[in-house]
């Protein structure tokens, strides 16, 4: 791989969201609709991701791999995190808490109030996957968990399971109360032995 893991800055945001667009296409766009409604609220969550200065935890970061020559390679609760849409014509605020609260719940469940670091998206364009490109982004945030001598949780979808298995996440067994699975595997890596 001919890149290296680095944070995220605005600049970054056009590259983002049209890897957000591709990760969530078909069915995704239920939720995420592929509009101007949609990329309006999507410009505004990434934005408010990017734009957070925090001195306490949680600290929200976004990582890129950027490759040597630094041109763009990759491109509290889920509503301080994710932008809110009530003011966007389109955008219904009831499918992202469809989305976003089983979510929270089997989080809350596998993780509790215990100190980790949580691992939101992991996102590359389909053009650039099996480069490594993921495998650097979970590197980095496994590390940082590690250094912080604290577990890793994240949401696996399907695509993601076998990046997931190799870097020690174990798929959590849980069942939500009063609502069914969540729309994604709640996956943890346990604290470094």
């Amino acid at each position: 791989m001919a890149g290296k893991v680095s944070l995220a800055n605005t600049d970054d945001i056009p590259d983002l969201m049209e890897m957000f667009w591709e990760a969530f296409s078909g069915p995704g766009e239920v939720v995420f609709p592929h509009t101007e409604a949609g990329r309006k609220w999507l410009q505004r969550s990434f934005d408010n991701f990017l734009g957070q200065k925090s001195y306490y935890r949680p600290e929200s970061k976004i990582a890129v791999v950027r490759n040597l020559n630094s041109q763009n390679i990759t491109g509290n609760s889920w509503k301080t995190r994710w932008s809110r849409c009530e003011d966007i014509p389109g955008m219904s605020e009831e499918k992202l808490s469809e989305f976003f609260e089983p979510l929270a719940k089997a989080h809350y469940l596998v993780v509790g109030k215990e100190g980790h670091v949580f691992i939101e998206l992991v996102m590359t364009k389909s053009n650039s996957r099996g480069r490594g490109y993921a495998s650097a982004l979970m590197g980095w945030a496994t590390k940082l968990a590690d250094s912080l001598d604290i577990p890793c949780y994240l949401d696996a979808g399907i695509r993601g399971m076998g990046i997931c298995d190799r870097c020690g996440f174990k798929a959590q067994d849980i069942e939500i109360r009063y609502g069914g699975p969540p729309p994604c595997t709640p996956m943890l890596r346990s604290k470094k032995q």
